[in-house]
């Protein structure tokens, strides 16, 4: 919200400061324009007044008639004249002096003294036929307008009378400087074609690189328009404004320094910088002090959560300051507190609750394997098999050995597949021919992985009961290992029963996916369940199709997954 606010003040500060600096350019074009308009009509007044004065009749007879006067008309006449360029000289203030030249007398007359002679190389410059038509020329550092009588010295005549006025230099710097006045700054008039010029408060180098800036003579009068530019020399840089005058045949220009015209602004300008780097300086410091006061305290919060989220229920927050924050991180410190009573309390309840559950469902062995065993065994003593008998009775010691244990609720995996091998090597008694067992070796790295007793042998046994039971011949059990690159391993056993159809593998699948729900957990369920409370719910009992045309069951397991139990 603060910087676009802070930008547009920027914008229109420079906007105001554009304006200003047009102003300021206007005003002195303005000024250059007023002045050189005034000094052109008063030029061109005393240029009428100048050709007045040689048609007048006093100026013609003392430049025809001289010799037919005697010495009091002539001395008369003389006065009179001088009388008469008196008044045309102080008819303005820009008139230093006027000078009349009579050839026909032999001498001359002045306004301001009575020399009576015009320097030859003065009168030789004011009867240059350039100098004539031109309004205002230069001669030795003094500005002259002449005029003769009559016009016809543009042929080989020598002039009858020819009139002088002598601009006052004073008086032109004085309007130069009035132009410049308060502005610490200086004005030039000079001639298009650099003879001239009169200043007023500018050194030499300026001069001569303003020059150089306005160039000569417009091509055209287009050109004489006022005109503005910046100038940067080496005394710093400068408001240019300058005009041209056709009637003068010179240009007027006035110069102010930018640092003077625009120090009020450069000023108003520093403000604004000072008045920015201290709102900067209290926007950082209220930033931070919010930071401080409402976004660390909300982050640290924040970052607790996300603890508490994975599962870090010892974190604990504390503030300092008795605000609004102080009540929510205790709030939160007792909430963490009660969840860890709470927790621990369900977590007690729901051990106690697995352990009951795993100890009953280790219990539930078909009793009809116990029947069949004592059957064999009977059968291998009466027919005097002892070494049969003998090895039944190991085999049949150790897996009551296996089931009968209570202490441990976790064995190895090599120990569970033991157990299976016993169990296979007891029903190979009965089914004796007529099922061929197919069991790969455990790989090594799995033997001490830990698993809930009773997972192997009672798939075997299922296997057995609803598969193999009614094979007559040609029974194949597969007991196989596939280890996965996650880390888990797949322990299969199939068979090739023919009695389970597609309808009964999917009510068996649905069983299981459903165990979590069940009221009564029994067989294949118990497995499953089992299973996923010790590994987790990517690990169980999967069914399907055997590739031998049976059943499959795979259990799942992982090495690395800690014992919950």
């Amino acid at each position: 919200m603060i910087i676009p606010i802070y930008l547009s003040s920027l914008l229109m500060n420079q906007s105001g400061h554009d304006v200003v600096k047009k102003q300021i350019s206007a005003s002195m074009a303005s000024r250059v324009h007023f002045y050189l308009s005034s000094l052109e009509t008063e030029l061109a007044r005393l240029r009428r007044l100048q050709m007045e004065y040689v048609s007048d009749d006093d100026l013609l007879s003392l430049g025809t008639a001289v010799s037919r006067m005697n010495d009091f008309e002539r001395s008369r006449t003389i006065l009179s004249v001088k009388s008469k360029l008196y008044l045309l000289k102080s008819s303005s203030p820009f008139v230093e002096n006027v000078k009349l030249y009579v050839p026909a007398l032999g001498r001359s007359i002045m306004a301001n003294n009575f020399d009576d002679t015009i320097p030859e190389a003065e009168l030789a410059a004011m009867l240059e036929p350039g100098n004539m038509s031109a309004t205002v020329f230069g001669f030795q550092g003094r500005l002259l307008l002449s005029g003769v009588y009559p016009d016809a010295i543009y042929v080989n005549r020598q002039p009858v009378l020819a009139i002088e006025i002598e601009l006052s230099k004073a008086e032109i710097v004085r309007t130069l400087s009035s132009m410049a006045n308060g502005e610490a700054g200086g004005a030039v008039w000079m001639s298009a074609d650099g003879t001239w010029n009169v200043t007023s408060g500018l050194r030499p180098p300026v001069l001569s690189e303003l020059s150089g800036a306005i160039g000569t003579k417009p091509a055209d009068d287009r050109a004489s328009a006022p005109g503005q530019f910046t100038m940067k020399t080496d005394a710093g840089s400068f408001f240019v404004a300058h005009e041209y005058s056709p009637v003068l045949d010179s240009t007027l220009a006035v110069l102010v320094p930018a640092e003077k015209v625009m120090q009020p602004l450069n000023r108003h300008r520093d403000w604004i910088w000072l008045l920015s780097l201290i709102a900067l300086v209290l926007v950082v410091a209220f930033s931070y002090w919010i930071h401080r006061l409402i976004h660390k305290p909300i982050k640290r919060l924040v970052v607790s959560f996300r603890k508490v989220e994975k599962g870090d229920l010892g974190v604990r927050v504390y503030h300092r300051n008795q605000d609004e924050f102080h009540y929510l991180y205790n709030q939160f410190n007792h909430m963490l507190g009660r969840i860890e009573t709470l927790i621990g309390e369900v977590y007690e309840q729901q051990i106690r609750s697995q352990r009951s559950e795993l100890k009953q469902l280790q219990s539930q062995i078909n009793p009809h394997f116990f029947y069949n065993s004592f059957f064999i065994l009977q059968g291998l003593v009466q027919m005097r098999e002892h070494e049969l008998a003998d090895k039944m009775f190991r085999h049949l010691g150790s897996y009551f050995q296996f089931i009968t244990r209570n202490g441990a609720e976790t064995v190895t995996l090599e120990q569970e597949m033991k157990h299976a091998s016993s169990y296979v090597e007891i029903q190979k008694f009965r089914f004796s021919g007529t099922i061929e067992v197919e069991q790969e070796e455990l790989p090594a790295e799995w033997a001490q992985a830990e698993v809930p007793r009773l997972i192997v042998q009672p798939l075997i046994e299922n296997a057995y009961l609803h598969g193999l039971e009614n094979k007559t011949s040609d029974g194949r059990l597969r007991i196989g290992f596939r280890e996965e690159p996650d880390g888990r391993l797949r322990i299969g056993i199939e068979d090739n029963g023919e009695e389970l159809d597609d309808l009964q593998l999917e009510r068996l699948r649905k069983s299981v996916s459903a165990a979590d729900r069940a009221i009564e957990t029994t067989g294949l369920l118990n497995i499953h369940r089992r299973l996923q409370l010790k590994f987790g719910p990517d690990c169980g009992l999967s069914l399907s199709r055997s590739a031998l045309g049976g059943l499959k069951a795979e259990l799942t397991i992982r090495k690395d997954k800690e014992d919950t139990a």
